[in-house]
């Protein structure tokens, strides 16, 4: 005879916390009562079962209900206290509630001015209990890894909203803003990046475009005729910008194309700047044209959160995301620092880098390297310091071949129409083809990019602009970041050379050891002083949050429902992102009906067979 009084295992202090513990990994309940019954094997051993599973999670998230902010507020405190460099922000409106929120660690922080000179900004992904964006900053790491500058929930994707993100972003980074950015084509996006960050480039996400043209091909040859969609693409995949201007005007003459329409062709050819490659060459892009970095690290998320997750779980989902990234760049930072390159052409170049960059930007220039000798080259012009060559493969069009410019003044110049250098900040085939020709057997410190380089973490790029932009603040303020951004730098130097040397190692334990205890000791001290002043918070019978911070009161409360997103279905989860969703359609094609033998569908869902059945 079972009681129900004798159904208690499941209510225990264990065993409620070991079900969050597994929930906040991304368990399903189902599992969660399999973990639980592990070792319960016995005939009268008490199981759970999978509704006490749901029952539990459903009534945790139910006391939360009104407590989103209060819960938030105080997780985020939680971090300040264990990171100092931790920045959050909250929007409220004119009532009191909560609109949308930003956050990013030291360690976000530090990166962003090593490795923040470009950004992959993405709202796509939208999965949790009130719909609201999930906006993460991404860029890419020394080692052409995700990584992850911060983050923010927005209340909706207006352009005011963005604008206090983009300040935010701003002030949280120390007033450094990124040279360039990488985002889908929203017009609210874009008028307040113009806004904020007037000297960024800004770039459309290249796959969002291309499947823009794909979707305007058939409106383009009813309007224009069978041939535009041929002078369409000879007109942006044109290599340079009087190429590019020069097929606008065939093609503008020829089908009578008034720019000062508001057609979809005009406009984007207003926006230009923003898309076609050969206005976007100039600029360094570390490889990236796309939002994919963004969209990989949404991807993160499946099975971890759904449209039941509160805000703050999503919180502490991101955290485990940005733990992830992490382990990855050290993972590699340790396989780089302790394995011998590869060397695959006994070249003293090879030589020069295999022994400054990461093990996956040496690969990239080796793969460059390899192509030297399948290129061909033809002199051009010759001045007394300056001489031009046409590089490329014998057997291609020599309309396609790259112009190389080598010049020796004082100092050695290369320049290539492909840009490769610009762009991706390695040296191009075609100039190795060129400096192998004229027996150079050293590259120039300045066509080796710092952010490349086994240490570009601890080289804190964003130095001279931060000094430059926070000339009008405090002198003292001033000296103190660029002082702690450099002593962080210094510490993670010192503990990679420790790391070989026991003696080394045991030094340096001793001197952080005394160094936290004494630093502890006086945190204790002030703490007891102000912590209860500092920031005080409870809970109203109207589920507002009050916030006492020195000697303010400021009204808070949780966000009144589900965010209305930009066309996005309401029974969707998330927005699924570009490359998702045209997987999806190729997974559609390739479907076979078993009574029809039709692609495209299965047999659950032929037409034929249910009107057979009528």
């Amino acid at each position: 005879m079972h009681h129900h009084s004798h159904k208690q295992r499941h209510r225990s202090k264990h065993c409620t916390s070991l079900i969050e513990l597994l929930h906040e990994e991304g368990m399903k309940p189902s599992n969660i009562k399999k973990v639980l019954n592990v070792g319960y094997q016995g005939q009268d051993a008490e199981q759970v079962t999978t509704q006490q599973m749901i029952d539990h999670i459903r009534k945790t998230r139910q006391n939360n209900i009104g407590y989103e902010c209060l819960n938030i507020i105080r997780h985020f405190q939680d971090r300040k206290e264990s990171d100092p460099d931790f920045y959050f922000a909250m929007e409220v409106d004119h009532c009191g509630t909560l609109r949308s929120v930003f956050w990013a660690d030291g360690r976000a922080r530090a990166s962003y001015l090593s490795l923040g000179d470009v950004v992959v900004f993405d709202t796509t992904y939208k999965t949790n209990q009130l719909s609201m964006p999930f906006a993460p900053f991404t860029g890419v790491n020394h080692h052409r890894q995700s990584t992850l500058f911060g983050c923010a929930l927005l209340a909706d994707e207006r352009e005011e909203t963005f604008e206090w993100l983009f300040s935010q972003w701003l002030k949280c980074m120390h007033g450094v803003a990124p040279k360039a950015i990488i985002t889908d084509q929203d017009a609210q996006m874009k008028n307040a990046i113009k806004s904020i960050l007037p000297n960024t480039r800004h770039r459309f996400c290249s796959w969002h475009v291309r499947k823009h043209i794909a979707e305007q091909q058939v409106k383009l040859k009813s309007q224009y005729g069978d041939e535009m969609p041929t002078y369409f693409n000879n007109w942006y995949s044109a290599r340079s910008i009087s190429k590019c201007e020069e097929h606008w005007e065939v093609m503008k003459v020829k089908f009578n194309i008034n720019e000062g329409e508001n057609s979809w062709l005009t406009r984007m050819y207003r926006l230009r700047e923003h898309w076609v490659d050969a206005y976007l060459k100039d600029c360094f892009w570390a490889g990236m044209a796309t939002s994919q970095r963004s969209e990989s690290i949404n991807a993160f998320f499946d099975g971890f959160v759904n449209a039941n997750t509160r805000l703050v779980e999503f919180v502490g989902q991101y955290d485990k995301a940005v733990a992830s990234r992490r382990a990855s760049e050290s993972h590699e930072d340790f396989m780089t620092l302790n394995t011998v390159p590869a060397m695959s052409f006994s070249n003293p170049i090879e030589e020069q880098v295999g022994n400054i960059y990461t093990r996956t930007i040496l690969k990239m220039f080796q793969r460059e390297l390899g192509d030297v000798m399948s290129l061909h080259r033809e002199e051009v012009s010759k001045e007394e310091l300056k001489v031009v060559y046409l590089v490329g493969k014998y057997f291609e069009n020599k309309e396609s071949w790259e112009e190389v410019t080598y010049e020796i003044n004082s100092e050695l110049n290369v320049a290539c129409t492909c840009s490769f250098w610009e762009t991706e900040g390695v040296l191009c085939k075609h100039i190795l083809n060129i400096l192998w020709l004229n027996q150079v057997t050293s590259i120039p410190d300045r066509y080796i990019l710092p952010r490349w380089k086994i240490d570009a973490r601890y080289r804190y790029l964003g130095f001279v602009n931060a000094m430059k932009l926070q000339q009008n603040e405090d002198s003292m303020e001033q000296g103190s970041i660029i002082r702690l951004w450099a002593l962080r730098g210094n510490f993670n130097e010192a503990l990679d050379m420790a790391a070989g040397s026991k003696d080394l190692l045991s030094k340096l334990e001793q001197q952080i050891s005394n160094f936290l205890a004494e630093a502890r000791e006086e945190a204790r001290r002030n703490m007891a002083q102000t912590l209860d002043s500092q920031v005080e918070s409870h809970v109203d019978s109207n589920t507002h949050v009050l916030i006492l911070k020195d000697g303010e009161e400021i009204m808070v409360r949780d966000p009144l429902g589900p965010v209305k997103p930009k066309g996005r279905p309401k029974n969707s989860t998330r927005t699924k992102s570009g490359f998702e969703e045209s997987e999806r359609q190729k997974e559609v094609r390739q479907r076979k009906c078993g009574h029809c033998h039709e692609l495209g569908h299965y047999r659950t869902g032929c037409q034929l067979l249910k009107k057979q059945k009528r």
